[in-house]
């Protein structure tokens, strides 16, 4: 058990020999050990995805075409998955390339434009959707563990969201484990 890693001191050596303290809190090792968690599995699911043809983030946007509650537009799907506009844009441009999605102009608002997933795209989503790497990572976690780390890992998105001035309403995945 981790006592406390509050003020953890190492020291580096600088290309001229001299010596440099680090001191990293408790929080500066968790932001650490989060991205770090992250890259890792997210290598291995995009080594999972490559054979599906498609990249973690395509994934994305097909999940979240078919989550959404309203209507797919670009501006939805940005804010949605916490991406930039032209982000998405241009990962559309890509989408739509491979057949995966297409963009339609709304018949009421013409200057809006609504993204449909293709047949393509729903059998990409359902090869993509088997998350076989992601459920063996997690499977290391008990039940009762991955709700503390959802609960925990949510407190923080909703934080981070609050630091940025981003107020949305129907947050995925929500920050209570039973509503989703």
């Amino acid at each position: 058990m981790i006592k406390s890693v509050t003020g953890m001191k190492s020291t580096a050596n600088h290309k001229n020999n001299s010596k440099i303290r680090l001191r990293l809190t408790t929080a500066d090792n968790l932001w650490l050990l989060l991205a770090r968690t992250q890259h890792i599995v997210s290598k291995i699911r995009h080594k999972e995805l490559r054979q599906c043809g498609v990249t973690i983030n395509e994934a994305a946007v097909l999940f979240t075409i078919l989550r959404l509650k309203r209507p797919a537009t670009p501006a939805a799907i940005s804010q949605e998955v916490h991406w930039e506009p032209h982000t998405v844009s241009e990962l559309l441009k890509v989408m739509e390339k491979k057949g995966t999605i297409k963009k339609v102009r709304d018949l009421e608002r013409k200057n809006l434009i609504r993204v449909a997933i293709t047949d393509k795209g729903i059998e990409a989503y359902h090869k993509s959707a088997q998350r076989k790497s992601t459920r063996q990572v997690m499977s290391v976690l008990t039940k009762e563990e991955q709700i503390q780390l959802w609960t925990l890992l949510a407190k923080v998105r909703d934080k981070g969201l609050e630091q940025l001035g981003i107020d949305i309403p129907d947050v995925f995945p929500p920050s209570e484990p039973g509503k989703a």
